[in-house]
């Protein structure tokens, strides 16, 4: 297995091996990469409930008192009619309520929480497993405002532009196809263009996904600091999580 790194700043050059998604419909190489923590179909059980999606359980870990505050906004954010929704229109409404502490333990959160997802649904591990092992997997998050958007993902400015213009063009060249035959055309074309400019960022959702699909490739599991998540007292609905 390789050596993946958490919370280290990463560069990438930019190349045919290094696959990036944004979008829940980003094509690369024929694949439809759905790997994004908000991407719906990938439903998965745990602690007694039904999750729709991976991102709605690991921000529920930023509202992980025992607080009968934090177990309302829980139920808000599973409650949600999607993980983007819970994340616009929840968390930014509670936000001076997140856990203090949540950096502290976000790393490892989000590897269990993924880690759960590839477990519990056999889609999302048939995915994971059809990409080819020797990709560099990374979450494009160039065009992202959120102040985390390095943390969980990289940038690359050069590349966007260039996209950008190739779509421009497109439209020009396209302009009797409907709005969703122009959508595919761009998101094909565009997604073609990997050979640009430097990927920068730590990256860790894209390494969490590798490090998931490596671990289901041989059988393992993923080296969860578990004794870290237990003394940072996290509960999920009113029940504190022992793992």
């Amino acid at each position: 297995m390789r050596n993946i790194i958490l919370g280290q700043e990463e560069v990438y050059t930019a190349n045919s091996n290094v696959w990036s998604f944004k979008r829940v419909k980003d094509i690369v190489n024929g694949f439809n990469l759905r790997l994004s923590n908000m991407a719906g179909g990938f439903p998965f059980e745990f602690n007694g409930t039904t999750w729709a999606d991976s991102e709605r359980l690991y921000l529920c870990g930023e509202f992980s008192d025992y607080t009968i505050k934090h177990r309302v906004i829980q139920q808000e954010l599973l409650d949600s009619k999607s993980g983007y929704a819970a994340k616009r229109f929840v968390k930014s409404r509670f936000r001076n309520e997140v856990r203090e502490d949540f950096p502290s333990f976000r790393l490892q959160w989000m590897l269990f929480c993924v880690w759960l997802k590839c477990k519990g649904n056999q889609d999302f591990r048939e995915l994971l497993l059809s990409i080819p092992k020797d990709v560099t997997l990374v979450e494009n998050t160039t065009t992202d405002r959120w102040e985390s958007a390095t943390i969980w993902g990289c940038k690359n400015q050069e590349l966007h532009n260039k996209r950008v213009n190739l779509e421009k063009k497109l439209i020009n060249r396209h302009q009797g196809l409907s709005q969703s035959e122009m959508d595919t055309l761009i998101n094909l074309e565009t997604n073609k263009i990997n050979n640009v400019g430097e990927w920068r960022g730590q990256n860790n959702i894209g390494k969490i996904l590798m490090i998931c699909r490596d671990c289901i490739a041989d059988g393992t599991e993923p080296k969860i600091d578990y004794e870290l998540l237990r003394n940072a007292n996290i509960h999920i609905l009113g029940q504190r999580l022992s793992f």
